[in-house]
């Protein structure tokens, strides 16, 4: 049985949409590790509520059951494992933060698709559903801050590839630190 936040009073009202939890790709340790420095330096904020990631679906609009867990694992069991990339660093003149480009966002689409078509998700799409996968290194921060960061990373932040075979359900606790509370295998992966 998966445990959420009783007290959700001390959040902020945005965070208040990831009460139920979301599904999210985590990079290997390996990958993670080089990233989640780069976090903890440049937002320490976002850092501490959720290590390295990309943002998968939208925020569940239920309690994660054994019934939809079982319909997530059917839908992914035909999906293989792919190969992600992260090699670009970009900044907005529009909104502020710092992010990795991934690539393929193919793959990426079809698993939005496909998480988004259980009976976990509501039927309206979340405000972010569209927003290309990326993998933030800082998003508290503003616009100007985000384009001299940029700069400063762009060629030393590290670049690199791993292979996307699970995906993670992640739920916030009481402080919004997001746990593991389930792990998704991509076709027969894991």
């Amino acid at each position: 049985m998966i445990t959420y936040a009783a007290d959700t009073s001390k959040w902020e009202n945005w965070q208040r949409d990831y009460t139920l939890g979301v599904i999210l790709i985590l990079p290997p340790p390996d990958v993670s590790r080089e990233i989640d420095i780069l976090r903890s330096r440049y937002d320490a904020r976002s850092a501490a509520w959720c290590p390295a990631h990309i943002s998968l679906s939208d925020p569940l609009c239920c309690e994660m059951s054994p019934a939809i867990a079982e319909e997530i694992r059917y839908v992914l069991s035909d999906v293989r494992p792919f190969e992600l990339h992260y090699d670009g660093l970009y900044a907005s003149t529009r909104h502020p933060g710092v992010a990795y480009r991934i690539s393929p966002r193919e793959p990426i689409d079809r698993l939005k698709h496909l998480l988004h078509g259980t009976s976990g998700f509501a039927s309206e799409a979340h405000l972010r559903r569209d927003i290309a996968p990326h993998m933030t290194i800082a998003e508290f921060i503003s616009i100007e801050e985000s384009l001299q960061l940029r700069a400063r990373l762009q060629d030393t932040a590290p670049t690199g590839s791993f292979l996307c075979d699970r995906l993670a359900f992640m739920v916030p606790g009481e402080s919004f630190r997001f746990q593991r509370r389930l792990t998704f295998p991509l076709g027969d992966s894991v």
